[in-house]
């Protein structure tokens, strides 16, 4: 070998590991940015639509149908154009997509409709990030296409393990970092200077391309799988993993908050799953995780039997365990069945078709069709249905352990009927078969039989409850219930109580009008707070306005001649509440009240000032809307108040110390905040125990309320959360304190 043969080998060693450092650079910096627009908008857009949890899972299908059309446009460039000219084009591209920047809420969707909300959330998810997010998505194929041309290029595959450990890094970074410290204007302009940096550096990667040789076509180790039982499969594995991580978030956000914190979790874990599965050596092998996945999937069962009693963090964590070893299997066989370099752009285009469809399916066609989140023990089921030893288990063997399932079934549906206490039975015979599904890794058809049981049945049963009516909308998931023997009827969003009246009285007539329970019973800090402010106005307050209906129950507080007017989100609950065939408060006690539709904080603009109270009774499950609890929010509640009039406001949260936060939020526009907290209610099956806090213009008007010693003035400790900021993780952390 010659000095000269030395030469040019090691330039080209050298060229080689420029081209691997820049093209990872570029798939890094545009994977994050295109994750971190995810949270960022969809933070931005919660106040617009009363903080639902479901903004989250309609962002996400929005996402991978851009997520599509930007593989779509790639496998365009990459088939039909030469290197020159789909460079050309895609970095004009990216350059006429800067001119919508910084990001922001398009004109025009000031406003949600009453009906129709997730396509008009569609349509302000493409008129205001549309383009950006377009481009964007077409980088990471586009780069591993122009990166496999080059001579003697490694495996393409690790540029997309480089892309999605930039978005899971980012994703991991925004709650604990970016969060906390940007505001959503430094956020997205700081967004905006990222983005400007990869035009160059996609521009540096299209002409690293063009220097380097074209690659000879090689055999590969891979075999091309071009027909269209490959591509229907590369959709099948991309559907069931996308709707999986739609499904698991509105369950773990519908009842604990709706929050970038919260949805990021399973985003991101769902990433990660590329990074382990995408590669020759896994980092998790493929085997262990088919012997994990019958244990996580019984682990979620138990958990969906004891929903709302769990711990939240314990509950939390199967979740999350489930759905990332789930997504795991299904990743695992999606890269073994991935097709050589030539395909590369075709392969990702069907897999984000699956994606779209999947993440659809849970957002958009499921509510529609389902009354309870049932699309989630369904997409775990066909998780279980993708295992690569199902479709090679002998037909023998599937009809043999078919009817063992069948066999146990029955025995099941016959002690059920025959014995007694079905509450206990219930729970012992899920455990009983939790603990042999988790012993079913080799027997395919008793895993898929016994998991559908176990979670169908804990997803669509309670014996502890007698429910009357099932629900659903694109704010949540309801179900009345009549519990206690039939004493008492509920309302649940989630698996939180969202009030209840009692059904009959032991040897008594029921009053005309239903007395509040839950949160709301007399005595208790809600009843003290509005018996304050009527004893401070004279015995009659003069005018009420009550954001959150519920089934009505603080409407019977209502006395002659006080003018209420209540305001609520969601329609479905109007129809619930007014629904004398399930509960009786509004027919009895606020029949001719008006009733105003909408997001409380977008209605209230139009109400007249001079509200006397105002009570905000605005959770959603356990779902903190955070754009109540802003400083501009509570500035907008002091421009409504009388002279001397209140904010009452229920705090009442498993998750969150959210007191320091209503007294920043109130501190910050000069306003004064007490709290109460029941340490003892009085027992009593239908009380339960509630934080409130009472909000007055001054120190001097609450000492007027006369409240008890049990209220105590709360000084704020912490930053006051406005429209551009909130530190929603430092609220959870309060809450788990001693």
């Amino acid at each position: 070998m010659t000095a000269s043969d030395i030469s040019v080998r090691s330039a080209a060693g050298r060229s080689s590991r420029v081209r691997v450092l820049v093209f990872s650079l570029a798939s890094f910096v545009s994977a994050a940015l295109l994750f971190c627009v995810e949270p960022m908008f969809s933070k931005m857009v919660l106040p617009v639509l009363g903080g639902s949890a479901a903004v989250w899972s309609v962002a996400m299908v929005v996402f991978q149908g851009l997520l599509l059309a930007g593989y779509v446009y790639a496998h365009l460039l990459t088939r039909y154009l030469s290197v020159p000219r789909a460079a050309l084009i895609h970095v004009c591209a990216l350059a006429l997509a800067a001119l919508s920047l910084p990001i922001a809420i398009a004109a025009g969707f000031a406003v949600p409709p009453l009906h129709g909300v997730s396509l008009w959330l569609i349509a302000l998810f493409l008129a205001s990030i549309g383009l950006p997010c377009f481009v964007l998505s077409a980088s990471a194929p586009l780069l591993q296409a122009w990166f496999a041309r080059a001579d003697s290029a490694p495996n393409a595959y690790f540029l997309y393990r480089a892309s999605n450990l930039g978005s899971f890094a980012v994703l991991l970074a925004y709650p604990f970092v970016i969060e906390p410290g940007l505001g959503l204007w430094l956020q997205s302009r700081w967004w905006s200077v990222g983005y400007v940096l990869l035009v160059f550096a996609v521009a540096a990667c299209a002409a690293l391309t063009l220097r380097a040789p074209a690659s000879v076509p090689s055999v590969s180790s891979v075999v091309a799988r071009s027909t269209w039982r490959a591509k229907l499969s590369w959709a099948a594995f991309g559907f069931v993993p996308s709707g999986l991580l739609v499904a698991v978030t509105a369950h773990i956000s519908t009842d604990v908050a709706s929050a970038p914190f919260l949805w990021i979790m399973p985003l991101a874990l769902y990433l990660l799953t590329f990074v382990f599965a995408f590669s020759d050596r896994p980092v998790l092998a493929p085997r262990a995780l088919l012997a994990v996945q019958p244990v996580t999937t019984a682990l979620l069962a138990v958990v969906l039997l004891w929903s709302g009693k769990a711990n939240w963090s314990i509950s939390l964590a199967v979740h999350l365990a489930a759905f990332f070893v789930a997504a795991m299997v299904c990743q695992a066989e999606l890269y073994r069945r991935r097709p050589e370099a030539g395909e590369l752009t075709q392969f990702y285009v069907w897999m984000s078709l699956g994606g779209v469809m999947g993440g659809a399916f849970a957002a958009l066609i499921a509510p529609q069709i389902f009354p309870t989140v049932l699309e989630y023990p369904l997409l775990v089921v066909a998780a279980l249905l993708l295992r690569p030893d199902m479709w090679t288990t002998p037909r023998a063997q599937w009809l043999q352990d078919g009817g063992f399932v069948l066999a146990i079934a029955a025995a099941l549906g016959v002690g059920f009927v025959t014995l007694g206490e079905p509450v206990a039975f219930f729970a012992v015979t899920v455990m009983t078969l939790a603990v042999l599904l988790a012993l079913q890794g080799r027997h395919p058809a008793r895993l898929i039989g016994m998991a559908a049981i176990l979670l169908l049945a804990t997803n669509l049963y309670d014996p502890s409850q007698s429910v009357r009516w099932r629900g659903r909308s694109f704010y949540g998931v309801y179900k009345v219930v009549d519990v206690d023997g039939g004493r008492f009827r509920v309302l649940y969003h989630g698996t939180t109580a969202h009030g209840s009246e009692q059904l009959r009285i032991a040897n008594a007539t029921l009053p005309l009008r239903p007395e509040p329970l839950t949160y709301y019973y007399r005595g208790g800090p809600f009843s003290q707070a509005i018996a304050a402010q009527r004893a401070r106005d004279g015995g009659t307050i003069a005018r009420v306005a009550l954001v959150g209906l519920g089934v009505g129950a603080l409407t019977c507080y209502r006395a002659q001649g006080e003018d209420w007017t209540v305001y609520e989100l969601d329609p479905l609950i109007v129809d619930i509440a007014r629904d004398q065939a399930l509960f009786r408060s509004v027919a009895q006690c606020a029949a001719n009240v008006t009733t105003i539709i909408g997001d409380g904080r977008l209605t209230l603009r139009g109400a007249r000032p001079g509200v006397d109270l105002l009570i905000l009774d605005i959770f959603s499950s356990d779902a903190v809307p955070l754009h109540m609890l802003t400083r501009e929010a509570f500035a907008l509640y002091k421009a409504k108040l009388a002279a001397h009039g209140a904010i009452t406001f229920n705090i009442s949260n498993n998750n969150m110390e959210l007191s320091g936060v209503v007294a920043a939020a109130a501190a910050a526009n000069g306003m004064v905040t007490a709290v109460k907290l029941d340490t003892l209610p009085p027992a009593h099956t239908m009380h339960l125990k509630a934080e409130i806090a009472l909000v007055t213009r001054s120190l001097a008007d609450l000492k007027a309320l006369k409240l008890d010693a049990g209220w105590h003035v709360v000084t704020p400790a912490t930053r006051a959360w406005s429209d551009d900021y909130s530190d929603m993780l430092s609220a959870i952390i309060a809450k788990l304190r001693p």
